[in-house]
């Protein structure tokens, strides 16, 4: 399933800037689409964390009890679900509403649990960080014994590249991590940026779905969603895919680069997507980030050739957005394939929050609950589970309070 949540940064009189948030959800076997489950207001909170340590004390134990409550295939398929991981966030001293919820939450769990005997790990981070994450595996992950870590790598690869390149919705990822269990489950969050506009979205994979440019499609849901976007994953845009395949195999790199400027010819006429051959819902100028590339790098086609899957091609060396976008072109306008420029798109605090509203982080507190449930997971191990066992009823008991104040 992939999920996200997006940020739109807002001016406020008084309060700095306001962060609008939706969150989307993309679910199936093969991820392709997105699809929105809810709206949220975000504030934007610069500046640095002033209880980041209690942050990363908290989180690890956090991830403790998980684990021995649920074991650690479940709990790493816990940061697929976008609103699991902004409620941890809002635990650990995060407004939900705040951007940053992403980065610093994922960032003090990496630290937090480096080097402890918690089968759980968090690879990648920001920006050179997400980088890191073929080197961290070997070395991180190399006491956990993944039987498959080759295949974590590809993962990590694939997700930015279908959520870079194959949808193209104006947003760059600039964060990515990969949080893997000892037995090899794994989940992934991506974030990316608009840096015109200053927004972001958020994007969950899990292995529990696992992670493919083809698939099946989500119904979308959407108060607000982009005018114009290139979702190569949709399954409006299998034959797109299919064609571009065909077209790189068969076709000499020097003529596919001809179909470009044919393309771009046929768009000079076509100042809307919503005129033959590209389908849309309604009138959309072409953003200039959707606008064809001036070309194609001929080496990138003659590497990307041999690609025997839409998978394939997106991890070939070169390609980006820019070779994808173009092909599309070609694919859509030369050869009349098919392809969808719909967005796919839908539409608590515990310890008080690093804005202070609606009240400054309590950091002994913090650190008192880490305790507590430091002393439950290691009374249970030692044959007296009675404190764990107590966290379950309050668990219930809240979560029955809350069935009987709906109903």
């Amino acid at each position: 399933m992939l999920v996200g949540i997006s940020f739109k940064v807002l001016k406020g009189p008084m309060l700095g800037e306001r962060v609008t948030a939706k969150i989307f959800e993309r679910g199936a076997q093969c991820i392709t689409g997105v699809r929105r489950v809810g709206t949220a207001r975000l504030w934007l909170v610069e500046g640095p964390v002033p209880h980041f340590r209690e942050m990363v004390e908290l989180g690890r134990e956090i991830v403790r009890a998980l684990v021995e409550v649920r074991g650690p295939e479940e709990t790493v398929r816990l940061f697929s679900d976008p609103y699991w991981l902004t409620a941890l966030s809002c635990v650990l001293g995060f407004e939900w509403d705040t951007s940053g919820q992403t980065t610093v939450t994922l960032r003090a769990l990496k630290e937090g649990l480096k080097g402890t005997e918690i089968p759980v790990r968090v690879l990648g981070g920001k920006g050179e960080e997400m980088r890191w994450v073929p080197y961290e595996v070997e070395r991180e992950l190399k006491h956990l014994e993944i039987r498959s870590p080759d295949e974590l790598v590809t993962v990590s690869r694939l997700s930015c590249s279908i959520d870079e390149s194959a949808l193209q919705d104006s947003y760059h990822i600039y964060f990515h991590a990969l949080v893997v269990s000892e037995s090899g489950e794994w989940s992934v969050v991506n974030q990316g940026m608009n840096v015109t506009d200053r927004t972001a979205r958020r994007y969950h994979w899990s292995s529990s779905v696992g992670v493919s440019s083809e698939g099946h499609y989500s119904t979308i849901y959407s108060e607000r969603t982009e005018e114009v976007v290139l979702d190569m994953t949709s399954p409006e845009s299998r034959e797109a895919r299919e064609t571009i395949l065909e077209v790189l195999k068969d076709t000499p790199p020097s003529m596919i680069r001809q179909d470009l400027m044919r393309a771009k010819a046929l768009l000079k006429g076509q100042r809307t997507l919503d005129e033959a051959p590209i389908p849309a819902t309604g009138p959309a100028e072409i953003p200039g980030h959707l606008k064809p590339p001036s070309d194609l790098d001929v080496e990138v086609l003659r590497r990307a050739k041999g690609a025997e899957s839409f998978d394939e091609l997106l991890l070939t060396k070169g390609v980006g957005p820019a070779t994808i976008r173009g092909l599309a072109y070609v694919s859509v306008l030369v050869y009349g394939s098919k392809a969808s420029w719909k967005d796919p798109a839908r539409f608590a605090y515990a310890h008080g929050t690093k804005s202070g509203r609606p009240y400054p982080v309590n950091k002994r507190a913090m650190r008192d609950v880490a305790a507590v449930l430091r002393e439950a997971v290691m009374s249970s191990r030692l044959g007296d589970p009675e404190k764990l066992q107590a966290l379950r009823r309050l668990a219930a008991l809240v979560s029955g309070g809350e069935e009987q104040t709906n109903s």
